[in-house]
């Protein structure tokens, strides 16, 4: 397995380790993953996103391009500004979600890191329409990403840059004090649905910057919370709520397209535009707690499956997200998940589950 520059860092911290999309990442560091979870809720965390991959997309025709290979709208993309968006295979299945930031004359897009090689190699095999350099800097930067109320706050005292005032999803240059990095970039965006911002820098200066945030008594935190964060904001991770069998309707993503560009996938989603097949839906675990793959049932029919289950640390009760039929009756309270060959009521609600103060 692959391990990211901090991976002594984290061992010294007393890091457990797990695999994720091919890299050796710390899961937790306390005894409770709830413990991190609560931090990042509640004051601020720290977490290593380097596994993630980083291009940066240039030429005369990049918005064309990108136009094409995600379903955004890129061209009206403002400077300095993000986007989340997806790149789709011909049949409209995701095949990643990303964030396209435009920062003046380029783009940089963060992929999610299982899908690193395969994503890079899909859009030189798309980059026909010419005037286009694709660069691949994901072994030359990490990034950081520190997430939680306070983040602004706690980050300032170590930034040049004056980043409080960023607005969420835009990007910047970052001067940090007494770190001088020939790549330093920072983002107010994030994977928690709280508040907090992406730091991306060269891979020389990133042991310095984790020890500086260490310094600063910021909690570091693993993959184990971070996905209980996300799942409690409904985001949606790879593999579990989209994947390439999966469509950006089906999984609830219908205001993400801009139906006025041409892009790969667009036909078949416009056999699904009124007449979607599939629906993503939170819902609570009324008894038990409902995990990844666990069927799902409107009486005695099957009608899907749980994408995503877990305790919530801050709803302090078993939540989920399921895809199921979309012509499934949600608010009939007949729906019930199967948990180790019992059937448990569950309770559709509204995402996301959790919403940050603003």
């Amino acid at each position: 397995m692959k391990r990211t520059y901090l991976y002594c860092e984290h061992k010294k911290l007393g890091a457990k380790f797990t695999e994720f999309g091919g890299w050796e990442m710390p899961v937790q560091y306390t005894t409770s993953i709830i413990d991190e979870h609560n931090e990042v809720r509640t004051n601020v965390g720290v977490f290593d996103t380097s596994h993630m991959g980083t291009f940066i997309i240039t030429g005369e025709n990049s918005e064309r391009f990108l136009n094409y290979v995600t379903l955004g709208n890129i061209s009206e993309l403002p400077n300095r500004k993000a986007r989340y968006s997806m790149i789709l295979n011909e049949n409209g299945g995701i095949k990643d979600d990303v964030i396209v930031y435009k920062f003046n004359c380029e783009y940089m897009i963060v992929v999610n890191a299982g899908n690193l090689e395969k994503d890079f190699d899909w859009l030189n095999k798309h980059k026909e329409i010419g005037g286009i350099e694709i660069k691949n800097i994901s072994i030359d930067i990490c990034s950081i990403s520190v997430q939680g109320p306070k983040s602004a706050e706690i980050l300032q005292s170590i930034c040049e840059t004056y980043i409080k005032d960023m607005k969420y999803f835009t990007v910047s240059e970052l001067k940090l004090k007494n770190i001088n990095a020939i790549f330093c970039r920072i983002a107010r965006t994030g994977y928690t649905g709280e508040d907090g911002f992406e730091i991306f820098i060269s891979k020389e200066q990133v042991g310095t910057l984790w020890r500086k945030l260490m310094n600063l008594s910021i909690k570091p935190c693993g993959l184990g919370c971070r996905d209980t964060l996300r799942l409690e904001a409904c985001m949606p991770l790879h593999g579990r709520e989209i994947d390439e069998n999966i469509t950006p309707i089906d999984a609830g993503f219908q205001r993400t397209i801009n139906w006025n560009n041409d892009f790969i996938g667009k036909n078949r989603l416009l056999l699904l535009k009124d007449k979607p097949l599939k629906m993503s839906i939170a819902f609570e675990c009324l008894s038990g707690i409902a995990r990844s793959s666990n069927k799902v049932f409107f009486g005695i029919r099957e009608v899907g499956y749980v994408t995503s289950g877990s305790f919530s640390p801050t709803l302090k009760k078993a939540i989920g997200m399921m895809l199921i039929d979309a012509d499934t009756d949600v608010k009939s309270g007949k729906l019930e998940v199967e948990i180790h060959n019992n059937r448990r009521k569950i309770k559709a609600l509204t995402k996301p589950l959790y919403k940050k103060s603003k």
